[in-house]
């Protein structure tokens, strides 16, 4: 197909269609059947522009069948196993744009990459990785490229899909290796900071699920399968829930520098509450987070700088006042130490 931003295979009717055909092939369906389908996923008209054409015979893709156990006639599908729909132009020359980003190898094998690096071999590129720069993203992103990141995402991979229990070694925030046993459960990428985390529930001894952490692949060192699985998936969202904490952090937002837009941005994987403080043009805006998270957190709202005030709580008031006092005294040595 040549490069073109639509194509007619991709339309609503097409996709009705096939799914009618793919119901069909596994059993029959009535004419009350069809309409539902096609009420379901196409347009309000669709039913009355396709079902009829179907069971009249005129698109020649159903077989009827004599009466089913209603009374009324079945239709079933000519086609066995409908193929795959096809690529356009243009849906290949953006798979092989993003394929070239580093990020994007993570999720397959050198194999099945190769594969794919050899399919799209004639295809040029939709665009380059050097044609956009990020100007609001931290250097010091993850490296996906080594081997041992690749082994440890692939882990996590087929440790969320097959529900697998897996022993990682991790070094902490406060540089502490630790070994637990975890239930990978969800997988998460920040582009601001350009780092992959995983969203893993604590395993007891006795197999049983402890409280949600959250770990920075970078830190992960190793990875072992227990070659223990759970039936049971924990609902991943209800654990963010109850692993917030209670007081959440209070900010007071200026309506400089596009202040509000940008941290509504910035913070929009956390849970927020924002309001606007009558005519003042500022804003107050309260995050519930994790404590896992607390440290990073502290580090993305002092780089917001003079913008956003801190108003509580104590005990994450505490922390900013530490952590400025402490940059303030290396830059007063780096000053004294030209």
């Amino acid at each position: 197909m040549e490069s073109e931003l639509f194509s007619e295979i991709y339309n609503c009717y097409f996709l009705v269609v096939r799914r009618i055909l793919d119901e069909a092939a596994e059993h029959g369906l009535s004419e009350s059947d069809l309409n539902r389908i096609a009420d379901t996923y196409g347009y309000e008209e669709s039913a009355l522009a396709i079902v009829p054409k179907l069971v009249s015979g005129e698109w020649n893709l159903l077989v009827k069948s004599p009466e089913g156990p209603s009374g009324k006639p079945l239709f079933f599908s000519r086609v066995k196993a409908p193929e795959p729909l096809p690529l356009t132009g243009l849906q290949l020359s953006w798979l092989k744009a993003v394929s070239a980003d580093p990020r994007f190898r993570l999720f397959f094998t050198d194999e099945e990459y190769r594969k794919l690096d050899l399919a799209l071999r004639n295809v040029k590129p939709l665009f380059y990785t050097e044609d956009f720069s990020y100007f609001d993203q931290y250097s010091d992103g993850d490296g996906y490229e080594l081997d041992s990141y690749r082994e440890h995402f692939q882990a996590i991979l087929e440790g969320i899909r097959e529900n697998r229990i897996l022993a990682i070694d991790y070094f902490s925030a406060k540089n502490h290796l630790t070994t637990f046993r975890y239930l990978p459960c969800r997988l998460e990428y920040s582009a601001k900071d350009d780092k992959f985390r995983l969203m893993a529930v604590r395993v007891r001894k006795d197999d049983s699920l402890s409280r949600l952490t959250i770990l920075n692949l970078s830190r992960i060192m190793r990875i072992k399968d227990t070659g223990k699985s759970l039936e049971i998936r924990p609902d991943i969202d209800a654990c963010l829930e109850h692993s917030l904490c209670r007081e959440p952090v209070v900010l007071e937002i200026s309506n400089e520098r596009n202040a509000l837009e940008r941290t509504m941005l910035h913070f929009a994987c956390y849970k927020k509450r924002t309001e606007k403080l009558g005519d003042s043009g500022k804003y107050l805006c309260r995050i519930y987070y994790s404590r896992d998270v607390e440290t990073e957190l502290l580090i993305q709202i002092l780089s917001f700088g003079p913008v956003v005030k801190v108003l509580g709580p104590e005990s994450f008031l505490k922390q900013v006042k530490e952590r400025v006092e402490r940059q303030q005294r290396l830059f007063v040595k780096d000053c004294s130490n030209p």
